[in-house]
Parts: C-alpha cells; structure tokens; sequence
C-alpha cells in the first residue's frame, strides 16, 4: 500500500487539533536545564512529588515529604494537609497559616520547595525512548528533544541524508550477517545429514528467497571448513570408541574360551579323582596320592571361578563401551539440533530486525515525497497518560503544553496517507 495514494499537499497545511508541527529537535534538550535550586511558585504540586519543606525559626534543618496518593502530605504536628493541584507558593503560605491557626508558631518563616519529581516516559516515534528527570513546565515538546527528537526528520535535508545512509549502513550489515547465519544455519543441516559440505538447498524454500545468494556463496568455503573439521574430530572419537569395543568384544570372547576349556579340566579332574578314590578303595593306590590329587581338583575349580569373574568384569567393559557409543552418537545429534535452532532463531531476529529497518526506510522516503514544498517538518501527535486520583487518564497535547511528573508521553507520527485527512 502506498501511504501517497489521494495525498493532497493542500490538505497537509491543516494541521489538525493534536496533530502539532514541529521542527528538528537537535536543540531542544538544551530547553531543559537543571532542576532549579528553588521550584517556581507557580508549579502545581503532583501526587508523588517530594517536597522539601524549612521552618526557617527552629535550628532544624530542612525535612523533606512525599505527597501521597491521597493528595495530602504529613507534616510535623499539623499532620496531614492537601497539596496536590495547587502551586507551591499558594501550598508554602496554606502551611504558614495552618502552623498559626493550631498554634504551633506564632510566625513562622516557610521556605517550600520540590525536592524531586516523578520521571516522565517518552515513547513511541522518537529516537532514543526511555525515562527522563521532570523539571518545572517541561512541555512536551522539550519532552521529545530530551529523546533524542523524532524518528524520522521530513525537511531537514542534512538530517535526511544522515539517516538514509545510517539506515542503509545498518541494512547492508544485516544483510551480510543474515547470509552469514543462513550459511551456519545450512552447515548445522549438512552435519545432521552427513553431508561433507552445505549447499544453498540446506535452507528452507521460503527462506531462500530473503537470503543473498552471493553473500551466502562466499561464506560456503570457510563452513566447509568447520564442516571437514567436525567430521573429522567426530570421526576420530567415534572410532576410538568402536575400537575400545572391538577390543572388549574380543576381550570377552577370549575369557569364553577360556572358562570353555577351565570346565573341561575340571571335569576331567573330576572324573580322574574318582577313578583314583576306586583305586586307593581297593589299596592299590596310596591314598596320599589321593589327597595331593584332590587338591589340584580344587584349584581347577578355583580357576574356573577366576576365569568367570574376569569374563563378568569384561562383560561389563564392553556394555559401558556400548553406552557410551551410543549415548556419543546421540549427544552429537542433540548438539547439532540445538546448534540448528540455535541459527534458525538467530535468523528470524535479523529477519525481523531488517524487517524494521525497511519499513523505516520507506516511511523516510513516504515524508521526504510528502513534505516536498510544505512549510513544515514533521506532523506528530502527542499522547499522553496522566495517572490521576481517579485512575489513568488519556489526553493529546500540543507541543506547548506542560507535562506532569510522572506522564507516560507516547509520540505517534502521522503516516503521509492520513495528512489529506487533517480537518
């Protein structure tokens, strides 16, 4: 949609009520100065406004209150007293009179100032939004040079050519680092795949099309690189592992074998030993003999209980080796997943960011055609949310009129299409 469809430059020198213009706010913020040593005494007094007050008659020093929701402030001996809404010379003689009236003092001297103030908040279409110290009839205006003014500047030629190169400085950059992470992103996906190098078909079809091709191609070489890197040490702890298992495999199948063979001997032994007991039965061996021989039949069967624990033992090596292996095969896979959403989000961050970038571009150019023979810079309309006894209460200022503490001002720019519509 093209914001200069039925835009009429006749129509745009209507300013409408809460649509203000305003030139460049370079110089603004200088409008507002330091907070002031003693509050005007016109300044009305706000809810959350910390109040420094001074019987100049006592040695006391000085004593500082905060104006509560309520309105009413507690002050020493005369407790709570109404202050908000009025100004601070009329609040400064209110507490003088009410000092004498209760007969706490007979005269005193009142000194009343305003310690603090509640910060405002500008946000919206301005160049740097964030909380900002109140002072004293700050309008919103200074309010918006305070952040760094509007966000885009229509007639100011200098200011254009700045934020157009700024803005396509920052584009081209996005560019080079979206190709970047869409080529990490496709190197991830090769790995998964077991490829040994990305291609521009790792990425999704739909992504391709936001990608630059060329960027991503002059990325590919040193991808690869990470890519024969990865495999590499991928392949080497793989195959150290698998090796480790071949070796325990063989381990086991040795301890088979033997404890195959230790039965053997021990069930020839034993098969022995009873011929020789027949034989010592009968006298014609000595059974000396006997006993010596029942004692290596004894330690067979002892070996035989050795060669099965060394096969449990290797046993369990060799099922350790197949976790490990697989549970290697399976963290390298949940590692590149990660490493893969990891880019997929990275992308759509710089997707979204670019996104942003183009739109400001275009509103620039939409101003820059709009305001073409205009007398004035930039429209923007003033909104503000003042926090009141009753609640909030939402109101559109001009760029003269005075903020209270603690107003949250959002600045809102009028898009080109909506200038023909200013009543």
């Amino acid at each position: 949609m093209s914001w200069l469809e039925g835009f009429n430059l006749a129509a745009a020198r209507n300013v409408v009520r809460g649509v203000c213009v305003v030139s460049f706010f370079t110089s603004a913020a200088m409008v507002v100065g330091s907070a002031q040593a003693t509050t005007p005494d016109g300044y009305l007094i706000h809810v959350g406004d910390e109040l420094e007050l001074d019987i100049l008659d006592d040695n006391d020093p000085p004593q500082r209150f905060t104006v509560g929701r309520d309105g009413e402030v507690q002050l020493p001996f005369i407790g709570g007293l109404q202050v908000a809404s009025i100004a601070v010379g009329e609040a400064r003689d209110l507490i003088q009179r009410t000092y004498v009236q209760r007969e706490i003092f007979v005269n005193p001297s009142v000194e009343l100032s305003i310690a603090s103030f509640r910060p405002i908040s500008v946000l919206g279409d301005v160049r740097d939004p964030g909380n900002f110290d109140y002072q004293p009839f700050m309008t919103a205006e200074q309010a918006v040079g305070m952040a760094g003014g509007p966000s885009i500047s229509a007639n100011n030629e200098e200011a254009r050519v700045l934020e157009r190169r700024n803005l396509k400085g920052m584009l081209n950059s996005l560019e080079y680092d979206l190709a970047l992470v869409a080529a990490q992103y496709a190197r991830a996906q090769a790995l998964l795949k077991g490829e040994a190098s990305l291609s521009w078909a790792n990425l999704p079809p739909d992504l391709r099309p936001g990608v630059n091709r060329e960027l991503f191609e002059e990325h590919k070489a040193s991808e690869d690189q990470v890519i024969a890197i990865e495999t590499q040490n991928a392949t080497t702890q793989r195959t150290s592992l698998t090796q480790a298992l071949a070796e325990a495999e063989n381990q086991v199948s040795i301890m088979q074998e033997r404890e195959k063979v230790q039965r053997q001997i021990v069930s020839v032994s034993k098969l022995e030993l009873t011929r020789m007991l027949d034989l010592a039965g009968r006298g014609l061996i000595p059974k000396f003999d006997v006993r010596r021989f029942e004692l290596s039949v004894s330690r067979a069967q002892s070996d035989l209980l050795d060669q099965r624990e060394r096969q449990s033992e290797a046993m369990m090596e060799r099922a350790s080796l197949e976790g490990r292996l697989s549970q290697f095969d399976s963290d390298l896979e949940q590692r590149r997943l990660t490493e893969t959403q990891r880019y997929w989000n990275e992308i759509n961050k710089l997707i979204s960011n670019r996104e942003s970038i183009e739109d400001r571009l275009a509103l620039l150019d939409q101003w820059v055609a709009a305001a073409s023979g205009l007398e004035t810079e930039v429209l923007l309309e003033y909104q503000v949310r003042r926090r009141e006894s009753g609640g909030v209460r939402k109101l559109r200022l001009e760029p003269d009129d005075e903020l209270s503490p603690g107003d949250l001002l959002v600045i809102v720019m009028r898009p080109p299409e909506m200038l023909g519509d200013a009543q």
